[in-house]
Parts: structure tokens; sequence; C-alpha cells
């Protein structure tokens, strides 16, 4: 979904990028993020979402993120979305650092109603 994006901490703080609104579909969605290389860096992978009326920067989904500090892979999972979905990236750690990364595409999914 997203490839070979670079995000370098400034020296004011940590630098935190947002991907473009994209629609939910289906209630749920597993999330997958991939560091290819790193100065030290550690990426941090937040979900925010929002229905499609509302204004504003959205609801960050609290209790699950995504956090690398080493190239490879995580994935998370996040349940019960509202309408629109978007990513926060954050590269932080030390100034200079820096994270190379892809995101893969979502997984959706429902929620199962056993009654």
């Amino acid at each position: 979904m997203f490839n070979a994006q670079l995000l370098i901490r400034s020296s004011s703080g940590d630098t935190k990028v947002y991907s473009p609104w994209f629609p939910r579909q289906a209630d749920n969605l597993r999330a997958t993020a991939e560091l290819a290389a790193t100065s030290g860096g550690v990426l941090t992978v937040k979900v925010f979402h929002k229905n499609t009326e509302d204004t504003g920067d959205g609801s960050e989904y609290v209790g699950t993120s995504i956090s690398l500090s080493s190239t490879g892979r995580d994935d998370a999972e996040f349940t019960g979305l509202k309408e629109m979905v978007r990513y926060q990236f954050t590269c932080g750690d030390a100034t200079g650092d820096w994270v190379l990364f892809r995101m893969l595409p979502p997984v959706w999914f429902d929620t199962v109603d056993a009654s």
C-alpha cells in the first residue's frame, strides 16, 4: 500500500506523517508494517478513524499500535472501526534517526455474529 517511505526524525521532536483517509471495507482491519532499514530510529504506526460526516482529525484507536525498532514485520488487529481510516507514522528516538518502511495492503474482515 505504501512502499519505500523514508521518515527522518527532526531536531524539534518526533516526525509524524499521516496517510490519506481511506474507506473501511469491513468491520475490522489487520495492518502490517515492514521496517526495511533504520539508523536506530523507531517506527510507530497508529490508526485513526472517523465517520464520513465528521470533521477534524478523527479519533486515535487506543490500545493497539505497531512499533518496530529493527528490520522485520509486525502487525496489529483493529476492531470496530468507523467509516474512514488512516495511519499515523512516527519516527522517534534520537535526532537524525531515520526509518525506511512500507505498509502492506490491509486485510479487512467482518465480525462473526454467532447468534
